[in-house]
Formats: C-alpha cells, structure tokens, sequence
C-alpha cells in the first residue's frame, strides 16, 4: 500500500479521525495549561494535568463511544507534545501515552459507557501516581525505599501503629489518586452530556499564548548516540552504587560535560533552582534519616546524599538525551513503513489544527469560575474539527533534485530555473549557493531568486549575532531574506534550496515548507540523498518525483514543473472565473541572471 492510500485509508476511518481530534484538544491543554501551571509552581500540576484529561475522555466518550479511540488519541497526544514549550519530555510523553491506554483498558474492563469511563479515570490517575514513584525510585535508587521506611517507623513511634504499615500511606495516597480519577471522570460524562444545551454559546477565549511551542532542537538525532545511551542508563545506575564515589562523581561529571555540550538547549534544566532545591531537599532528607536510623558517622550520611545527587543527575541528563535523539527521522520512516503511517498521518492532521485548538481553550479564569461550561466549549469544538479532518489537505506537487553534499544540487536547481523562465513561469524561492575551504563547504549564500537579491546565510566562522547551528553560524539577514523569497506570492513554481538536517528538526525553512506543502504551487526542493525518505514522511510528499544529480536532465524537469504549473492555472481559472488579465511579465524579462 503506497504512502498516499494509507493517508487516505486513516482520513476514511472516523476512529482515527476522532482519535486526531481528541488528542489536539488533549495536546492543547497540557502545553497551554501546562506550561501556566508550570510558571505558576502549581504543586502536583502532572496530577491535575491527568484529572483533566480524563475529564475530556470521559467527556468524548460519551459523545461518541467507541473502542480504540481514547487509546490513539493518547498516542498522538503524546507525539504533539514535543511542541511544548518543556525541555524535559520523555517521561511526559510516556505519561500521556499511558494515560490513554488505562482509560481505554478501563473502559474495556467496564464495558464502556459511565461505569467504564469510571474505571478508566480511576486507573488513568493511578498511572501517573504510580509513574511519580517508579521515577522516583529510578532517580534515587533504593536509598530513597530506605528513607521512606524510616520515616515511617519514626511516625508510627510518635503516634502509634499505622494500618497496613509501611504500605499505608502509599495506600491512602493511591487511593486519593483513584477518588480523583473517579470524580474527574464523573464530571466529564456530566459536561460530555450537556454539549447540546451549550452548542449554542460561543466558545471563550484563551488567555494563554496561541503558540507556545518549543524552541527547535539544534542537535541532529544520531541513531549510535541513541543505542549507547539506552546501554549506558542501566550499566552506569548499577556502577553508581558498586564504584567509590570518587569515581562516581568523575564519571558522572564526565557525562554531564559531554551531554552539555551537545544537548546545552535541553539540559537548562539543570540550571534551574527549582530543581536543584527539589533534588538537596530529598537526598539530604534521606540521608538525615538513614543517619539517625543506623546512627551512622556524618561522613556516610554526605556520602549517601552524594549518590542520590549524583543518580537523580544522571538520570535527569540521560532521560533529556534520549528524548533529543528519540526525534531521529529515520525513526520516524521506519514507524511509517511498519504500520504507523496512521498514526503519523492522524498526527500530522493534529499538528495542523494545533494552533486553531490552543486558541479556542477556555481563559483560566473561566475554567475556574465555570468550569463545566468551559469543557464542554473543548467539547464542542471535537465534531467540527473530525469533520474538517475528513477532507485531505491539498498537498502541491514537487519535485525533489537530490544527490550527496557537494554534488551539483544547486548547479542543476539553478539550469531547472533558467528553462523554467525561458517558458514564461513566475519562479519564485531561493537558491542557496556555497563556498569551499580546504575542501569542505565553508559558507552558503541566500539567493531570491525572483529579485536576484543575495545575503550570506551561514559559515562555519564564528560571526557576533549570528546563531550556532551544529558547525554553522547563521546570519538573521539570510534567514530573513529566505523566509521573504519563500513566502511571496503570486509565483507559479517555488524553488527550496535545501531541504537537510535543519528543516527535519524544525529549522531553516521548515515552517515555510509547512505551508508550501498544503498549497498548490508545485515545488522544487534540493534534498541530501540521506534525508529525501524522511523528507517526504515529514511533509507528506507522498506523490513527489526525485531526481538524481549526474542522471537528471534539467529540461525534462522543467517540462514536468510547467505542466504541473498549467494545471493549477487552469483549476484556479476554473475555480474563479478570472484568468491573467496581463501576460507574464517574464515572458518580457526574464529576470535577474543566476549564477
């Protein structure tokens, strides 16, 4: 099955297209209010993150039914979640996608309807309470089990015997988090309910940022980097507690400096007070316990304290590492070429209503004063949003030149748009030419290549102002000039030169791509041999025709761009009954020369 039959075969499914609806709504809620809660140190915010999602499956459930749904939408919610604003997003990730597998378990369990939404609330905020302590344990090691144990020795000593003993107050915890779930749960089949009575209110207006979404990583994901770091979080957790803490601490510095220098966006965590007072505040705390328990010298109370820092760092490091190199395209085309294209594509459709989504939530102060009116408006907006999914985006025609670094891309990109022009197109778009040094591509430049303006766009010398961008600088000025040519309108093909590691990690000209790939002009984009299969996942360019520099011959390319040209022109025409009123001025001037 092609690329473009399974995108048809997830829009033609209203599981899938539900699933999409409901995991933007839930995707929109934990990057706006989470990062609000964030902002605000709100204590327990994962907890009441989950309540409200489970509120909002509860909620769909009722509208809808179904099985299966809750569980995708859990699963592209948690994809959506690399655009928060967070730094941290593993264990998230993981929480969401968790969530949404409890709640559909539950509803199994129950048989659906409200006793089933019931049992999913209750085990979906279980989960979370359960993932506080495995991350807790994972972080602090069996220390910390200690610690707990003491403590609550030294609480039953001063006011008697606790029920269930040590397991009581993770009992009654537990058991809160179930309440919770159940009352979430209750409420949201209530609000799921009442979506009629309020179909005919507008919907608030979110006081929160319409995009807050997470700078772009400047680290390209290596797949080796991913494999040693899944060795090294179990083999380094097991030394930790087996070496001398001279050596621990060594090999953990190491570590963390290696770490910082290539994910140093990610790991500004580690330099928030926050969590350096979260992390002394436990590992002091418990080592005092463990001290006053055994009566140990204050050496080994340091000593322990030392360890747990030194675990809780490393795990915190590792966690952000092996979320960084998680984003790997190639990991992305394999999922998609084994039965995740559904997936991807209901995830790609999400991302497209994200914006639209995280404007429509309810201001804060609605969702305190009126809550149940305030949900159930993100309720309302789920069956406007399936039925827009149901249409597939217009996707344009392009045309993908590709070959290794250093080949003759722009060379045969640039003869593509001189025979482009001599048939009379408006070519608009950039060319991105370069320099050499010692062998090794030194700088590109920015070209427009309707107006023939030129900026430099990056080198590889440190330049004051200019961005670091893995071993390039970038200059503003290009960017700015790249982002203008790509953006003009009124062209008849649309030239990208490149498309690489950048755009795929969200930078260079990726949120430009965005909006070229659901247009209608056709495309001409440059593409590194290693980067065309992840390319066309990542824009949905299913239908996109690659060319090999050496084999490629510019004018049949150029035949194939007019053509595709023609057919907008005349669907356009069509469409509007207003065709050019003047000729095309290139057939006049054919515009600035390109070299």
């Amino acid at each position: 099955m092609s690329g473009l039959e399974h995108a048809e075969r997830w829009r033609s499914d209203l599981r899938w297209r539900r699933a999409a609806a409901l995991g933007s709504v839930w995707a929109a809620s934990e990057i706006t209010l989470g990062s609000f809660l964030h902002n605000l140190r709100f204590p327990f915010s994962g907890h009441a993150l989950t309540a409200i999602a489970v509120l909002l499956l509860s909620g769909a459930h009722r509208r809808w039914g179904g099985r299966g749904i809750v569980a995708r939408a859990g699963l592209v919610a948690a994809m959506m979640k690399s655009a928060s604003p967070s730094a941290v997003l593993l264990g998230p990730m993981v929480a969401i996608s968790m969530e949404g597998l409890s709640f559909e378990f539950g509803l199994v369990v129950g048989r659906g309807g409200l006793v089933g939404c019931l049992v999913g609330g209750a085990l979906a905020m279980s989960w979370t309470f359960l993932q506080l302590l495995l991350y807790l344990l994972l972080a602090y090691g069996a220390n910390l089990a200690e610690a707990y144990r003491q403590m609550v020795a030294l609480a039953a000593e001063r006011m008697g015997p606790l029920p269930m003993g040590t397991a009581g107050p993770l009992a009654a915890l537990a058991l809160l988090n179930v309440f919770v779930g159940i009352a979430a749960a209750l409420t949201g089949w209530h609000v799921g309910g009442r979506g009629d009575v309020l179909a005919g209110k507008s919907a608030a207006t979110s006081s929160l940022p319409a995009r807050s979404f997470r700078e772009a990583s400047r680290v390209t994901p290596r797949l080796p980097l991913l494999v040693v770091l899944f060795a090294a979080l179990p083999l380094w957790l097991v030394a930790l507690s087996r070496v001398p803490l001279a050596a621990a601490c060594a090999g953990t510095a190491a570590f963390l400096a290696a770490a910082g220098l290539r994910y140093r966006t990610a790991l500004r965590r580690l330099l928030q007070p926050g969590f350096w007072a979260g992390l002394l505040t436990i590992s002091v705390g418990a080592a005092l316990l463990l001290r006053s328990a055994s009566d140990a010298p204050p050496a080994a109370a340091l000593a322990i304290a030392a360890a747990m820092t030194l675990r809780a760092m490393f795990v915190v490091a590792c966690f952000v590492a092996i979320g960084v190199e998680l984003s790997h395209p190639a990991l992305r085309a394999w999922l998609g070429g084994h039965g995740g294209r559904s997936l991807f594509g209901a995830a790609d459709a999400a991302f497209a209503t994200l914006p639209e989504v995280i404007a429509s939530v309810p201001a804060t102060r609605d969702l305190v004063s009126r809550p149940a009116e305030a949900l159930a408006s993100m309720l309302l907006r789920l069956d406007a949003l399936i039925e827009g999914l149901a249409r597939p985006p217009r996707r344009a025609l392009a045309v993908i030149v590709t070959g290794e670094q250093g080949t003759g891309k722009t060379t045969l990109a640039t003869a593509i748009v001189e025979h482009l022009r001599a048939s009379g197109l408006r070519v608009g778009g950039i060319l991105a030419p370069g320099t050499l040094r010692d062998g090794k591509r030194f700088s590109f430049d920015a070209v427009d290549i309707a107006s023939g303006a030129s900026r430099t766009l990056a080198c590889r010398e440190r330049r004051e102002g200019w961005t670091d961008e893995g071993s390039f600088w970038v200059a503003p000025d290009g960017l700015t000039l790249g982002r203008a040519a790509l953006s003009a309108k009124g062209v008849d093909v649309m030239v990208v030169d490149e498309v690489g590691p950048w755009e795929l990690r969200g930078s260079g000209w990726s949120a430009e791509l965005d909006a070229l790939a659901q247009g209608d002009v056709p495309l001409l984009l440059t593409v590194r041999r290693e980067c065309v299969a992840a390319a066309v996942s990542r824009w949905r360019l299913d239908t996109a025709e690659a060319s090999v520099v050496g084999e490629a011959q510019p004018e049949r390319i150029a035949e194939a761009l007019c053509a595709a040209a023609q057919q907008q022109l005349t669907r356009r025409t069509a469409s509007t009954g207003v065709s050019r009123a003047q000729p095309n001025p290139y057939l006049r001037n054919p515009g600035p020369q390109l070299t």
